[in-house]
């Protein structure tokens, strides 16, 4: 059996087949497959099209060659497998695209090529020729490589999963895992091998897991859109290590990041990466390197590890410093909605000075175009009930004049079927499956076609249509949504232009959406620019290949869901992330209290921009919740100049210390109800969202520009005698008896200044305020000027 091992991994491989037979922890001995029933043959999987057009998945046959080499030169060892055939395999392996059902008022609906059923063993020759190397450099990390000859005379590869890897359990106990996941700004998913297998997640709408034939349980979510990141952590929560997988692909293909479990009576946990890519009769593919890493600690450590890769694939445009000083926007969606008139342009100057009167200078219309929010995509021309075209613009003029500035809502991804050009121009633009088939999603009552991003005739309309609203009528962004929202899909439609890669650039490639849309950034952006130079984009959720371009993202997964949006704040906390706060609609009066504290102390934690919608969110029965989001938006405004030039570092370096005086037992309070209350009416379990971020103090620990800390805490219970001990960022050579100064905000505004003193550890102790929301800025005493 060949194996190889570095002071931090060993890895074992099955010479006969090529199965991953181990996968170890050098210094703690943790053995992370524990499952290798799960385990079947060779770390990939080649789906194909055959000459019928069926859909056909392909297991490697068994390995010619297998051999682990050490290098005496470099001191790494590298693991070589060959497989010159591949058996066809009863395997679905649904990829993400079959799991696009959406719920709530949202369906999707994909046809597939039709699947062909093996009747006996099928062998074509595929050559596969997979790689892993592992060295000292940086220990905890393998580096896995594939490469795929196709010898056949009738069959095309259009997806490779690889490195397909099953039968991982971290810990000692399935409910001891946590996978954190790139859906959207992130998830973290405790116990994923039951979690992934319930009812919640097979009913997920967009992001949903799926039953395959085998019985097992798989979610996919492809990149770049949906997944905003081409990495994944599965860590223990007691700190007895996890696995990194992540693909370094530096020309962004269309990817499909996949999780798989047998269930909760059958623990394993499986992930891979699939590659929408076409490998033609007689052609070959080699992939870029794929990460396997294996560490201690949680998921901090992997975060870093991808940004490291990443950041020298990035440029990373530089925010304005009065954006980056913005602390919310307004978004208004009551123009026109579900065909109904709520206002008119003509009553912009109003609106904007409601939202002026908050502090708010950020004004986003959306419902503005022909028949209203999510109707005729994308005929984005002003609806002629809600006004003329004139009076639009001098709306847009208004706000500029008073000091505001707007942004138009407009879609990029939609053709609306009922339109009288979808025929003629929808059907043309719209991205085709294998089979020429079309993927519709209905929102409302209107259903849509997906268009394709790289459609040379439907991006040159986008780019048109966003530098025209700029122009026209003044705005100064532009917000697209669905961007880095919904899901990517691949594209085998070859009169759009997407044209292949390298050696390959003649024949067209079915797995360059996310090529599509980066151009289309790109040229939006650049003809902004030459209009208004303050201009800028903003886009639907995240993608860390589109997040380089835009002023923010607007991110959210799902309220029933394990969204956490530190995993991309973490990984990239230059990205500015908006956060919705607005009062769900929800009947029950406690939960959308609760649901509304818990948005407003998490997006006030992470630093995030206010989504602070003025109009019926904040209506008769939640005056309560508007005045404590105009309190929440005075604090998130004071903190505002620390934010801008600071650099988010999650809870890394703080830890929450009790006070010997303080009570250790309370019964948690819902607060909304009165100071009596000491628990919701009814069953409440204050163990589950939202409730259980509304029982315990969080915060997050930023470094200043030059020195100095910013801490931005929820104290939700307002729990008395708590102090937090931050990590310090000071001039290593000037720390000895150098004075530190404490300034500190509560909600309400209330200001107090303290001198703090450095402990041998390089940090501080610092008091939590008994206020829900606060902020403590730590700076050098010769910092702190004027008293500010």
């Amino acid at each position: 059996m060949p194996q190889m091992q570095n002071s931090r991994i060993r890895i074992e491989v099955d010479g006969k087949t090529g199965r991953v037979a181990g996968i170890f922890s050098v210094e703690s001995g943790e053995k992370l497959v524990k499952w290798p029933e799960a385990v079947h043959g060779a770390p990939l999987r080649l789906v194909c099209r055959d000459k019928e057009g069926c859909r056909r998945v392909f297991s490697p046959g068994p390995a010619t060659v297998a051999s682990a080499i050490r290098s005496d030169e470099t001191g790494k060892f590298t693991l070589v497998m060959e497989h010159r055939a591949a058996v066809e395999t009863d395997e679905s392996l649904t990829p993400c695209m079959d799991s696009s059902h959406e719920s709530g008022g949202r369906e999707g609906e994909i046809s597939s090529p039709e699947e062909r059923q093996p009747q006996a063993v099928v062998e074509i020759p595929l050559s596969c020729s997979w790689t892993v190397e592992l060295g000292e450099e940086n220990p905890e990390v393998s580096t896995w490589a594939l490469s795929v000859e196709n010898n056949s005379q009738d069959h095309e590869v259009v997806e490779v999963l690889f490195p397909y890897i099953r039968g991982v359990q971290v810990g000692a106990e399935p409910e001891d895992g946590v996978l954190v996941f790139p859906h959207h700004a992130g998830e973290r998913i405790e116990n994923p091998a039951k979690s992934l297998a319930s009812d919640r997640y097979t009913g997920f709408w967009r992001a949903a897991s799926r039953r395959e034939r085998d019985g097992t349980y798989s979610r996919e979510l492809n990149y770049c859109g949906l997944a905003s990141m081409m990495w994944l952590d599965y860590y223990d929560r007691n700190g007895l290590g996890g696995l990194y997988m992540a693909s370094y692909d530096s020309d962004f293909l269309l990817t499909g990041i996949r999780s798989e479990t047998g269930g909760p009576d059958d623990p394993w946990c499986g992930f891979g990466f699939r590659k929408y890519v076409p490998i033609r009769p007689g052609e070959s593919w080699s992939s870029h390197p794929y990460a396997v890493g294996v560490h201690s600690g949680d998921w901090h450590w992997a975060a870093k590890q991808y940004r490291s890769w990443i950041e020298e694939h990035l440029v990373v445009s530089v925010v304005t410093d009065d954006l980056a000083r913005e602390s919310a926007i307004c978004p208004r969606y009551d123009f026109k909605n579900g065909q109904v008139v709520h206002n008119r342009f003509a009553d912009i100057p109003e609106m904007f000075e409601t939202a002026d009167r908050e502090g708010i200078r950020h004004f986003l219309i959306s419902g503005w175009n022909r028949q209203g929010f999510d109707t005729d995509y994308p005929e984005f021309i002003p609806d002629m009930e809600l006004g003329s075209s004139w009076q639009l613009r001098e709306g847009c003029r208004h706000v500029r004049a008073s000091g505001g500035f707007t942004t138009f809502y407009i879609n990029v991804r939609l053709f609306d079927t009922e339109s009288e050009l979808f025929h003629s121009l929808g059907e043309q633009w719209a991205a085709k499956g294998s089979g020429g088939e079309m993927t519709y999603e209905t929102y409302g009552p209107r259903t849509f076609a997906v268009l394709c991003p790289g459609c040379a005739d439907w991006q040159d309309w986008a780019v048109d249509t966003a530098s025209w609203m700029l122009d026209a009528f003044g705005a100064r962004g532009i917000y697209l949504d669905q961007l880095g929202s919904a899901t990517p899909l691949p594209c085998y439609d070859s009169s759009h232009g997407h044209p292949g890669l390298g050696d390959c650039a003649d024949a067209s490639h079915h797995g360059l959406y996310n090529h599509g849309y980066l151009r289309m950034i790109k040229r939006i952006k650049e003809r902004s620019r030459h209009i208004d130079p303050s201009s800028f984009l903003m886009i639907e959720n995240c993608g860390d290949i589109y997040s380089q371009f835009v002023y923010a993202n607007l991110t959210w997964n799902g309220h029933a869901y394990d969204e956490f949006f530190n995993m991309y704040k973490y990984t990239f906390p230059e990205f500015i992330q908006v956060n919705m706060i607005n009062p769900r609609r929800i009947d029950d009066r406690n939960l959308r209290y609760a649901w509304f504290y818990r948005d407003l102390a998490r997006a006030f934690v992470l630093g995030s921009v206010f989504w602070m919608e003025l109009g019926d969110r904040f209506g008769p029965g939640n005056e309560e919740l508007l005045e404590s989001a105009r309190e929440a938006l005075r604090l998130r405004q004071l903190a505002a100049p620390y934010i801008a030039r600071g650099r988010y570092r999650d809870d890394v370096g703080l830890a929450v210390i009790g006070d010997h005086d303080a009570v250790p037992d309370w019964e948690p309070k819902a607060w909304w109800n009165g100071e009596d209350e000491s628990a919701l009416a009814g069953d409440c379990d204050w163990g589950s969202l939202p409730f259980k971020d509304l029982t315990s103090i969080t915060a997050s620990r930023w470094t200043l520009v030059s020195e100095g800390v910013l801490v931005l805490i929820s104290n939700p219970q307002e729990a008395p005698g708590r102090r937090i001990w931050v990590e310090g960022n000071f001039d290593e050579n000037r720390l000895r008896g150098r004075k530190l100064h404490a300034v500190s905000y509560t909600l309400g505004g209330a200001r107090s200044d303290s001198s703090v003193a450095m402990d041998e550890k390089g940090g501080v102790t610092l008091e939590v305020p008994t206020s829900r929301l606060s902020f403590i800025a730590v700076l050098p005493e010769e910092m702190v000027v004027g008293g500010r």
